[in-house]
């Protein structure tokens, strides 16, 4: 009787986060418990349905699909991130624009990450990179810089108590965006994220993830 009723308990708490290792990648956490990941050929892909979606503290909303390692200190991550459709003009959830994006995460707590995203926005038709940092829940910093339509390497470099993002077309010559203060504790996640705020499904590929940390 007991077991039932933690059992009951569990389907009945949705924040719960459904957490499994992705061989290569890291641990995926899934909270609404909605976004496989497969691999393939090259790379893994990340599939968000319709629905909400979203890594915002500020809208109280950071439920979309992560995969992350830990590390204490220094770091730098690297990932690729394929070319995505744009969503469809006025597809937005729950009153959100219509807007999808994938890329970087850096996670203390759901009030406290940095993400550093290939974003677009189609009630706009923009197509660009995003930069949000999140401190208290509250947006404290960020930006949107332009973006060709083609996929992108993507660096998130932390270093003290700075940050510093970069991005590359070809893996080779790579432009800094941004570098700026952080009060992110020592003891982070980083990794790669999926997030959308449509109505319609969402597929995400990444390739090519680089991670090296202080020990």
């Amino acid at each position: 009787m007991r077991l039932s009723l933690l059992c009951l308990l569990f389907l009945l708490i949705p924040s719960v986060a459904l957490a499994e290792e992705v061989p290569g990648w890291g641990i995926h956490v899934d909270p609404v418990g909605n976004c496989p990941v497969d691999f393939l050929e090259k790379g893994i892909s990340i599939t968000v349905p319709g629905g909400m979606h979203d890594m915002n503290p500020k809208l109280g909303s950071t439920h979309a699909p992560r995969i992350w390692n830990e590390v204490n200190g220094d770091f730098l991550y690297e990932v690729q991130v394929k070319d995505f459709a744009r969503p469809k003009p006025k597809s937005g959830v729950e009153g959100a624009k219509s807007y999808i994006a994938a890329g970087i995460l850096v996670w203390q707590d759901e009030e406290n990450l940095f993400r550093w995203t290939r974003s677009a926005n189609g009630d706009s038709g923009a197509l660009f990179l995003a930069c949000e940092q999140y401190e208290g829940g509250e947006l404290v910093g960020g930006g949107a810089y332009p973006l060709e339509d083609k996929p992108i390497w993507l660096r998130v470099e932390r270093r003290g108590d700075r940050i510093a993002v970069s991005a590359s077309y070809d893996n080779q010559a790579w432009k800094k965006v941004l570098d700026r203060r952080i009060g992110l504790t020592k003891d982070v996640k980083v990794g790669v994220i999926g997030l959308s705020v449509t109505t319609a499904d969402a597929k995400f590929e990444f390739a090519d993830p680089y991670l090296l940390a202080s020990e």
